[in-house]
């Protein structure tokens, strides 16, 4: 055997690496960045004619963020590695049930940050068991009501921007609306007489203690487990979308980041505050004209802006908040940002915007962790903090 087919051989191409080692080197980077933002934002530098400055700062900010590129790709693995574990559970939930379960399991090869799916088996497992449990039918039901006597679970995954999209989707008789509602006006979620919409409703089975099993067994009744899910969708950056059909089946998907270190985002400025927002939830962003801004109706509806025909809510982030800014929302020179949300189009307005920029996400610890409708903070090269917004809670506070 040749030296050269000798080499080949002996180099797989794979190497084991610590997670730790890896997460070590995210957090360099993530220096690394500020650094250079820094030292490209100096106030030393102002009146300095530097020639060809600008071409090499142009470069460096190309090669940072290309090494910030690499140094994510490393922490990405295939989610099929946590769908093959499910696929071992089913197995043994069509032998606790008694019912015939096929498992789907699509787009496994969907790569996903390694955090996160460390994290993702449990609150998935208790979607499964759910939809084992509580949304597929016995064979003898299925089969009387007209369809096959196995039931199906779907189990997919893809990459959808910035976003990975998980998808758990069962063919069953689907989440029963009365059952819910009876629970959760019993719980005080609702009043005796109102009727609300299926969104808001399915929102309850995220409820702590929320269960509508009469009685507890080792897969349902305890009253945990979406509640899991829920908790660990708000810490990982994700949500999560209910969608059911009576006599159809259930539809759960999960909408998370691909990386939790770095986001590409807008940063905005209302006064003196800054704000980021992921740039993958901007609709556009436009100057109002004189009667695109509709006042509070005196029915206590929001605050519109009209857009293009569509009336849009306004949220005003000094009033959501509680605390002034500064800042004239008001003005000839504010500008609106539409962002799109589960709940509808909202539109905040601001006095700037800044810049675009991939920023290093920091989380709000202590007392700060309290802070309303933000996945963290944003370190910015100039050395200020910008608070990442969650549009999402941001929208479901504006529309309540």
């Amino acid at each position: 055997m040749s030296a050269a087919v000798e080499t080949q051989s002996a180099d797989t191409g794979l190497m084991r690496v610590s997670s730790d080692k890896i997460s070590r080197l995210m957090d360099l980077v993530g220096e690394l960045s500020l650094s250079v933002s820094e030292t490209v934002q100096s106030p030393d530098l102002n009146g300095l004619v530097l020639s060809n400055f600008d071409t090499a700062v142009h470069r460096l900010n190309m090669i940072v963020r290309e090494v910030q590129d690499a140094a994510t790709d490393l922490r990405l693995v295939p989610i099929d590695d946590v769908f093959r574990r499910l696929r071992r559970m089913v197995r043994e939930l069509e032998r606790q049930t008694g019912k015939s379960i096929d498992m789907v399991i699509e787009g496994g090869d969907t790569a996903i940050d390694k955090l996160v799916a460390d994290k993702l088996y449990d609150p998935l497992l208790h979607v499964v068991r759910n939809s084992a449990d509580h949304g597929l039918e016995p064979s003898d039901e299925r089969v009387a009501s007209g369809k096959p006597a196995q039931g199906r679970i779907t189990l997919s995954a893809a990459q959808v921007g910035s976003e990975v999209q998980i998808i758990v989707a069962d063919d069953g008789r689907g989440l029963s609306r009365d059952r819910i509602l009876r629970k959760a006006r019993e719980k005080g979620f609702f009043g005796p007489d109102e009727e609300p919409e299926p969104s808001a409703l399915w929102k309850c089975i995220f409820e702590p203690g929320f269960s509508t099993a009469e009685t507890v067994s080792n897969l349902s009744g305890r009253g945990v487990g979406m509640d899991v899910l829920n908790s660990t969708m708000t810490a990982l950056r994700g949500r999560i979308a209910v969608d059911s059909t009576a006599g159809a089946g259930t539809r759960v998907a999960l909408h998370i980041p691909v990386s939790l270190a770095f986001l590409d985002c807008i940063i905005l400025r209302l006064g003196q505050q800054l704000f980021a927002v992921p740039i993958d939830v901007v609709s556009e962003i436009a100057r109002p004209a004189p009667g695109e801004l509709l006042g509070i109706s005196a029915e206590g509806g929001s605050e519109m802006f009209r857009l293009r025909g569509k009336h849009i809510p306004i949220c005003r982030l000094d009033h959501f908040y509680g605390a002034p800014t500064r800042g004239d929302a008001d003005s000839p020179s504010s500008v609106l940002v539409v962002f799109n949300t589960s709940s509808g189009a909202i539109a905040v307005p601001v006095d700037e915007i800044l810049d675009r920029q991939q920023v290093v996400m920091k989380p709000l610890v202590g007392r700060l962790s309290r802070v309303r409708a933000s996945w963290g903070c944003a370190l910015l090269g100039t050395g200020e903090v910008a608070l990442v917004l969650d549009c999402e809670r941001l929208g479901a506070g504006v529309t309540a």
